[in-house]
């Protein structure tokens, strides 16, 4: 990930105190599944519905879901994470106060990116189909 890079080319001031951890931190050991909230909020319950109800298929595949709100990054599956929510929406291209769902693979890239709730397995056929995931030995 390019943390702060695209800040400081747009003049966003990014705090580096707010957080300890980017995104590339999590490189080659989880997929991170991003829900950042509109306004009302409807569409991020819904989506965390549906992924969290898949928490099998979510550890499986070496997934983490992450809420990246206005002020906070709550993790919604996996381990309690420092991350800085201004940096993750600055690297991620995503404006404050509208629903979007990210995928971002092992490899730290954005594998998929969506402003519609998406059924998880639309997320879990993704990942299936990609190299890295069919070379584990199946469980």
């Amino acid at each position: 990930m390019l943390k702060s890079l695209s800040a400081a080319l747009s003049g966003i001031e990014i705090d580096p105190q707010q957080g300890g951890m980017s995104l590339a931190d999590f490189e080659w050991r989880y997929r991170v599944v991003i829900i950042f909230p509109d306004d009302s909020h409807i569409d991020a319950a819904r989506q965390a519905n549906l992924l969290l109800a898949e928490a099998d298929g979510l550890r499986e595949r070496d997934m983490i879901v992450l809420e990246v709100g206005r002020n906070e990054v709550k993790a919604l599956f996996g381990p309690e994470y420092d991350l800085n929510c201004y940096a993750i929406r600055s690297d991620l291209d995503v404006t404050d106060g509208f629903f979007a769902l990210k995928l971002v693979g092992k490899d730290g890239a954005v594998k998929y990116r969506t402003d519609e709730v998406v059924p998880a397995a639309v997320l879990f056929e993704l990942i299936d189909q990609m190299p890295m995931r069919q070379k584990m030995p199946s469980n």
